[in-house]
């Protein structure tokens, strides 16, 4: 301690260049109250010193090695890497820096430094339910500023308005966490590019033409047709597909039994010699109680495509023959039955279909939302009018869609809520009323009119095509009789 005293004195009258100074600061540190004083001058001092010491380390300019780097070359040690040999096999090997693709350590550095030293990385996340771009960028992390201004004012990018729950997000930020890139996966075919510029962000949407080839599946039930139709090779999507193309004739819930058959032709889509996704149903056939159903598809020249019957009758119907896929009928149409809640007998004007929970609510037909919430024994309950003369209802329900309100025209086949056990009940179900000029009416008997056949102007060329998959059912119907025989 006495010797640094000493060493911060000098350093002090030297770095004052008055010795009258030193003497003044000497007392002053003999001050109870400067105590404190005393050992910042102290740090200080030892700083001085410790930077004189460090210049005076460094060689002058004047002393240059021979390969010009100032004596300052760094040499550092070997890194060790991981080999993997012809067996698979993973070796440890000493690798000198100098010895990697012919760079060395202080080339690879200075590349980096010349390019800003900023280490940019990607990360994915997947789209959830609800998720808006901002919603994900904060949960990220991440500043939306700029983002913003370019998906309101470029129609390229509105994409990202309505985010697609599954669909993947990638972005790439650099190491302050500015975004620098951004991939949203639109669906299998599109993808949407932005990319930060000096005056913004630059967009554009990158298409990837995939590979069509015809694939087809066939099977029998013995089950269901979820079941067997995933045995047989169907995607979930194809399943349900098929469901909706054969909807108006057969009630899948009700109608299926064990020997029943299917068989599909459709597209599957290739990347570079990879399936990534499964194309249109181009044919399909199901034989449901020995009775043969039979669609083709057909897409006109608007790029429309609509399921026919060979003889070009649309297997269309105006409504859906049941509201819920893949539920059984807990309770039918009936003038008199014994209600499970209020103990006593009363007519039951529609039918009941047993769901879990949460299961999907379909609209049966085109209409307006004319009804929505909570309805006494009917629990939480929609009213759906057909034009002036259809209507029907759905009840029971644990929730509605978001974006269902009263007015809104739907679809046929539009999710607008989901089960649940709401109201007078006794488990979840959801009971289905469907009315014709106010009139309740059995929809499992009532006859609904079918859709309008192909038209005219069409009818020629959509017989052709008829013909053609007719044909290729054909033999693979014939192949599945072979095959149930042996």
């Amino acid at each position: 301690m006495r010797f640094i005293s000493k060493l911060i004195r000098r350093v002090t009258h030297h770095a004052a260049g008055d010795s009258v100074v030193a003497p003044g600061m000497h007392r002053l540190w003999q001050t109870p109250e400067k105590r404190r004083l005393k050992h910042y001058v102290w740090v200080l001092g030892l700083a001085a010193f410790l930077t004189s010491v460090t210049i005076a380390s460094i060689p002058s300019r004047e002393s240059v090695a021979p390969d010009g780097t100032n004596g300052l070359r760094a040499s550092p040690p070997p890194q060790t890497v991981a080999l993997a040999g012809k067996s698979g096999d993973i070796t440890l090997a000493h690798v000198r820096p100098a010895d990697i693709n012919g760079e060395t350590t202080d080339d690879i550095t200075q590349g980096r430094s010349d390019a800003g030293a900023v280490n940019e990385n990607w990360r994915e996340t997947t789209v959830r339910r609800g998720d808006t771009l901002s919603g994900i960028l904060r949960r990220e992390g991440l500043f939306s500023s700029g983002i913003d201004w370019v998906v309101r004012t470029n129609p390229d990018a509105r994409a990202l308005y309505r985010l697609i729950p599954g669909n993947k997000l990638k972005i790439r930020t650099d190491d302050l966490g500015r975004i620098q890139e951004l991939v949203y996966h639109v669906n299998k075919n599109e993808t949407l590019h932005l990319k930060r510029e000096a005056d913004g962000f630059d967009v554009s949407v990158k298409t990837r033409l995939l590979e069509t080839r015809l694939a087809y599946v066939t099977g029998s039930i013995e089950t269901s047709l979820f079941q067997d139709g995933q045995i047989a090779g169907l995607s979930n999507a194809l399943i349900m597909k098929l469901v909706e193309i054969f909807g108006w004739d057969i009630d899948f819930a009700l109608d299926l039994r064990r020997g029943d058959s299917f068989s599909v032709i459709y597209e599957e889509k290739y990347w570079q010699g990879q399936k990534v996704a499964d194309g249109r149903i181009l044919a399909a056939e199901f034989v449901n109680r020995g009775r043969v159903y039979r669609a083709i598809a057909y897409r006109n020249a608007k790029g429309y495509t609509a399921y026919y019957t060979p003889s070009g009758k649309s297997v269309r119907r105006q409504f859906l023959r049941t509201p819920v896929v893949f539920s059984r009928i807990s309770s039918r149409y009936s003038k008199g039955r014994f209600h499970p809640v209020l103990k006593r007998w009363r007519a039951h004007k529609g039918v009941d279909y047993a769901a879990r929970t949460g299961t999907p609510v379909r609209a049966t037909a085109e209409g307006r939302v004319v009804f929505k919430g909570w309805k006494g024994g009917y629990g939480k309950t929609i009213i759906i009018k057909h034009g002036g003369t259809f209507s029907t209802l759905y009840a029971h329900q644990s929730r509605f869609k978001r974006n269902i309100r009263v007015g809104s025209l739907v679809q046929q086949g539009q999710i607008i809520g989901y089960v649940g056990k709401t109201g007078l009940v006794t488990g979840p179900h959801l009971h289905y009323e469907f009315r014709v000029n106010g009139i309740h009416r059995n929809p499992l008997t009532f006859r609904f009119p079918a859709a309008k056949p192909i038209s005219a102007k069409y009818r020629q060329d959509f017989q052709r095509e008829a013909r053609l998959w007719s044909a290729k059912l054909d033999f693979i119907s014939r192949n599945i009789l072979v095959a149930s025989s042996k």
